[in-house]
């Protein structure tokens, strides 16, 4: 936008708040009629009347809480524990406990070979800045003979590399 421009549109918008403040002061205020303040008078009429009737009605007396048994209260609060634990109980299947906690799965292997195979390809998608349904398919097919730390640093180099815009990416869906 040129400077010539903007104070058009300074100028513009200054000349429109002056109209505006203009107009206001040369038109005169609403007329209001006789009617309101009689209406007024009425509804503070009716709110001293309403006042006067609250203040009238007699207030109901708490609960007397002197003739508390606080201590059947706590016999009939520990039944009814009692009585919902019991039915909770009931209602839970009983399995067999397992004897045995299962063995975490084996960690895979490491492959050597299956690693170097996949720094290859990483490192020749990235020297070509190219990245497709190829690379993805043999990724995912190298992903299990690989260990979380191998598959992170491969990750890593993707990500980075994608990230900095050297390699492009035309996989459908997510690249890995």
């Amino acid at each position: 936008m040129t400077m010539a421009s903007r104070a058009f549109q300074l100028a513009m918008l200054l000349a429109a708040a002056g109209a505006g403040f203009g107009l206001s002061r040369w038109t005169p205020p609403p007329a209001t009629t006789d009617e309101t303040p009689r209406r007024l008078e009425r509804l503070e009429g009716e709110l001293r009347a309403l006042r006067q009737a609250l203040e009238a009605t007699p207030r109901p007396a708490p609960p007397a809480v002197a003739g508390l048994d606080v201590a059947a209260l706590r016999d009939d609060l520990r039944r009814l524990l009692r009585e919902e634990l019991q039915a909770t109980r009931e209602e839970i299947p009983s399995s067999p406990p397992e004897e045995k906690p299962r063995p975490a799965p084996p960690l895979p292997p490491r492959n050597p070979e299956a690693f170097a195979k996949a720094s290859q390809l990483v490192e020749r998608s990235i020297s070509s800045r190219q990245w497709g349904e190829q690379e993805r398919g043999e990724l995912i097919t190298l992903r299990p003979q690989l260990t979380t730390a191998q598959f992170q640093e491969l990750f890593q180099k993707l990500a980075v590399a994608m990230n900095s815009q050297q390699l492009r990416v035309t996989t459908r869906g997510a690249p890995f």
